[in-house]
């Protein structure tokens, strides 16, 4: 009784976390649990209590029906443990939706199907699951395990695991519609399922279907987003446009940066003022479709394999999405790009007619100029993705006391984008080049006839000083821009073969000495094709090259579950857990053996402890190993060099060793770019990322009290050797001071750019440290009436106490609760408030979610450092079903029902939308649904 009352508490503790349910997960486990033991993540023996030494909050399916979310990730990024990333509104994004547990990382929270891995999904080569192609209309549940677990599941376990349950032995047939808007009805959501099922004697299939569409939602559509916005440090917004502007900047020859502004004035030194408002062509909300397809069947073939209860499984899930995102329109600026020798020739005709002039009235070479080009329109990526995963499984049982299961799975994330709206470099040298007058006074390239068989015939001379309501030349902007799309393709795929034992070796005096233990094969596979303009760096768009590989890995587990005491005068039941894991990589990885020890501990019926210890890893990816390795740019200065403006500095061996070392001319050097060159890309040497995660936790259910229970669980999460990239200019200064780092330096030896760099070598290497330490607190009380139907109150807090990151030779700061431009949004308290009511035929749900305050960054003023708090802020969502018939249920949903504004951040990203994406729900204001479910 103990077991079920327990049980029945901490899944409806996992409530709180999904906000709300209209039934207990626990009801459904308990029914399940007299029949067969159940196996929890975070463990593979399988057990009929549920007791977990480790903090795992449930999702359960009425949950997910009451969610206004389509997909398993919107869902799991409203947790209070939950740090923003990319979603729907993330309009420069795949498309892709990830879970970021704790905000230690996509890429260090392991997503499992079943109990078994995913895909990565996103554009090629990626590095997390995509979880919007987990349609709710197949989750029966949600499991998260919120500790690391390497030691059970391998790689990537180190914030915890995501494990969904799909929907099986379904009997009937369900259809669900819903329509979901903002009150201007300027961005539907439009959404389709349905579930079938059937069970015979020896077996039963599932099979179900989704369609979403999301309808596109501007930018400009939306007060939040209207303008770009920067919080300032005394809390003021001020409008802040991108540099990169439609109204042409241009760096004279004293390096001051000239516009003539958007009034098109006369030529000014560049202020804030002048910025452009790139959000006005860009989508806040991308416009969807998403299909899926799935199927789940079993069946049993009775004594097979020297076995009892053989079962066969198998699953299969298909989803395809098609989406759109654009940015503003393609600014030209060639010395960004790679290019230092497209100037806008002082022989061009638009640059005399109407660009800056030298202090003699002259016109002369521009080299550095940028110039956005609104009169081509916006650019456009389309998204094509799909992702297809099978599985098949073999179970069966010795004499009821030993279990095993054996399973093959694969899957592939495939994903095509295809961008437009970008200019060939080679024919913008052309086109901003000299220019003349043909015999019939017609504007053409070159310096003259003679020089045109250098150009091609087509070539139209651009006015990048163009002003609004003029147009461009016949054949201009086709001869820049072309069939110049770039097409790019990647897939990632999984193939796994797993084989598990579990049973029981004795019986202890406190009770029986559970096992498990198994092999897998894991085979990892990805590519990102880059189109070819990009790999030679033609187009706008950047350059890149392919990235591509693969890896494999062995691996063996074991696990002990030994019950230490039962009954006894100081512990109602005490048990430890043993585990660990053996990894065998076929990269740099090498071999890794990590271990766990947990301890459960109910002290009496109303009081139980839980405490785990455990390392944990994550094995680089393809994109760290394999990607293609290519020129970039990290912002910074070359220490080494002389500014625009002022004499050459002569460099000297006392303080300058590094720079004469590299190659730079003791008599000095000038280079006019405000970044530094790099070469990126992939190492195949690197070592896994390695953790140490320290858990400790107190249950609460006073039996004096039916139906209350409390969880209070602190972590410690100790990273080490995490990927990343050096700063290019640190190293420069390293090189200088110590000599280390000088043979990645690499500078022009001789001629006029002697000196400069070509790049700095800033590829993945495994340089940083982080450590994590919070708190998380749950609270959940049930209790009926007689006169007004039965009430569910839940609560969240997650409280973060450290979220440190340690730079290689640099700095270690602690980003609780601040708002800053390196650590982005990172409040120290999130709450979520919920409570549900039914009666009789109705039901309600009441969300609340909060966001606490951060302090922004300090800048100097008048030698004071300033900070401005960002205060705390909630909205709220609430939803009311009535079950009309057996047969037909309707639900109406509000979310944000208030039309609260979220906070500015210093971060503001697309649409002011970075470091708050979680809550993107109330970026587009109050937002209603409506949904009926036909069941039979």
């Amino acid at each position: 009784m103990k077991n079920t009352t327990f049980l029945y508490n901490m899944i409806s503790l996992a409530i709180v976390s999904s906000l709300g349910s209209n039934k207990a997960l626990a009801d459904q486990l308990i029914e399940q649990e007299k029949v067969e033991k159940i196996i929890v993540t975070g463990s593979r023996i399988a057990r009929t209590n549920l007791v977990s030494a480790g903090a795992v909050t449930v999702i359960d399916k009425d949950t997910i029906e009451a969610s206004p979310y389509k997909n398993i990730g919107d869902i799991l990024q409203t947790m209070t443990v939950s740090q923003p990333t990319e979603n729907a509104l993330s309009a420069n994004g795949s498309g892709a939706i990830r879970f970021n547990l704790r905000g230690i990382g996509t890429n260090r929270t392991l997503v499992l199907l079943n109990n078994k891995r995913l895909p990565y999904g996103g554009k090629g080569a990626d590095s997390s699951v995509d979880l919007g192609a987990i349609p709710t209309s197949i989750v029966e549940r949600v499991e998260v395990l919120m500790d690391g677990a390497s030691a059970i599941y391998g790689s990537d376990a180190i914030a915890g695991v995501v494990n969904i349950i799909t929907k099986k032995n379904y009997e009937g047939f369900e259809v669900t519609a819903s329509y979901a808007n903002n009150t201007d009805l300027d961005g539907a959501k439009k959404h389709i399922e349905f579930v079938s099922g059937f069970s015979a004697d020896k077996g039963s299939v599932t099979f179900s279907a989704s369609y979403s569409e999301d309808d596109v939602i501007y930018s400009a559509d939306i007060p939040f987003s209207e303008v770009p916005t920067n919080l300032q440090n005394d809390g003021s917004l001020t409008y802040r446009g991108s540099r990169w502007i439609p109204w042409t900047a241009v760096t004279d020859p004293n390096g001051v940066r000239l516009t003539q502004g958007p009034n098109y004035g006369d030529f000014h030194e560049y202020t804030d003022a002048d910025g452009y408002n790139d959000f006005e062509q860009t989508i806040l909300q991308q416009p969807t479709e998403v299909y899926n397809m799935s199927a789940f069947a079993n069946y049993e073939l009775g004594n097979a394999f020297l076995s009892e209860n053989v079962v066969f499984d198998f699953e299969a899930l298909y989803t395809h999405r098609n989406n759109d995102s654009n940015s503003s329109a393609q600014p030209l600026i060639p010395w960004i790009g790679g290019y230092d020798d497209i100037p806008i020739s002082k022989d061009n005709y638009y640059n005399q007619q109407f660009g800056p002039k030298d202090a003699n009235g002259n016109s002369y070479d521009i080299f550095k100029w940028s110039k956005r080009m609104n009169e081509f329109g916006s650019r456009q990526s389309r998204f094509d993705a799909s992702q297809f995963n099978i599985a098949l499984g073999l179970s069966g049982d010795f004499d009821d006391v030993w279990s095993w299961q054996a399973a093959y799975t694969f899957g592939r994330n495939d994903n095509q984008e295809t961008r437009e709206g970008v200019f060939n470099w080679a024919r913008v040298r052309e086109a901003v080049g000299p220019t003349h007058f043909d015999e019939a006074g017609v504007l053409r390239c070159g310096s003259g006839p003679d020089a045109i068989k250098f150009i091609q015939s087509t070539c139209v001379p651009l006015n990048v000083f163009i002003k609004p309501g003029e147009t461009q030349a016949d054949g201009a902007m086709e001869y820049v821009s072309g069939d110049w799309s770039n097409v790019s393709y990647g897939y990632s795929s999984i193939k796994t073969a797993t084989f598990d034992l579990t049973g029981t070796v004795m019986t202890l005096p406190a009770g029986d000495l559970g096992i498990a233990s198994g092999v897998s094969y894991m085979e990892l596979k990805g590519l990102k094709q880059t189109d070819s303009n990009a790999v030679h760096a033609m187009t706008t768009d950047g350059n890149g090259r392919p990235t591509g590989g693969g890896y494999n890995v062995s691996e063996a587990y074991i696990e002990l579950n030994i019950p230490l005491l039962d009954n006894s005068p100081i512990a109602k039941s005490l048990e430890l857990n043993l585990a660990s894991r053996y990894s065998n990589y076929s990269t740099g990885a090498g071999n890794t053996t990590n271990s766990k020890a947990s301890l459960f501990w109910t002290i009496n019926d109303d009081i139980s402890v839980r405490s785990t210890i455990s390392q944990a890893f994550r094995a680089a990816n393809i994109q760290e190993l394999f990607a293609g390795q290519l020129p970039s740019f990290q912002g910074g200065t070359d220490p080494c060099k002389t500014g625009p403006e002022g004499p050459l500095r002569p460099l000297t061996q006392a303080n300058d060793s590094g720079c004469l070392k590299t190659g730079a001319p003791a008599s000095g050097f000038r280079d006019g770019l405000d970044l530094i060159r790099t070469n990126t890309g992939g190492n195949p040497n690197l070592e896994p990322e390695t953790a140490v995660i320290q858990t400790l936790g107190l249950v609460y259910t006073p039996s004096q009290l039916d139906g209350l229970s409390f969880t209070v669980d602190y972590y410690d999460i100790q990273l080490e050797n995490t990927i990343s990239r050096f700063n290019a200019q640190r190293k420069i200064e390293l090189c200088n001071e110590t000599g280390a780092f000088c043979d990645d330096i690499h500078r022009y030896q001789s001629g006029p750019l002697h000196g400069v760099l070509l790049g700095v070598d800033v590829y993945n290497e495994n340089l940083n440290a982080s450590h994590y330490r919070g708190i998380d607190s749950e609270a959940f009380y049930k209790f009926s009436t007689s006169q007004y139907g039965n009430f569910k109150v839940s609560a969240n807090w997650h409280h973060a106490l450290k979220h440190e990151i340690s730079i290689f030779d640099g700095a270690t700061t602690d980003y609780v609760g601040t708002d800053s431009r390196n650590g982005g949004f990172q409040p120290e308290n999130r709450i979520n408030f919920s409570v549900n009511w039914q009666y009789a035929d109705w039901s309600a749900n009441w969300f609340t979610y909060y966001l606490g305050e951060a302090e922004t960054d300090g800048r100097k003023e008048n030698g004071q450092d300033t900070k401005y708090t960002i205060k705390g802020w909630s909205y709220s969502n609430l939803n009311v079903n009535y079950m009309a018939s057996e047969q037909w249920q309707y639900s109406l949903g509000i979310n944000n029902i208030f039309n609260v504004e979220p906070r500015r951040v210093m971060r503001r990203g697309q649409g002011n939308t970075n470091s708050i994406g979680a809550y993107s729900a109330a970026f587009l204001g109050t937002t209603f649904y409506v949904k009926a479910t036909y069941t039979f």
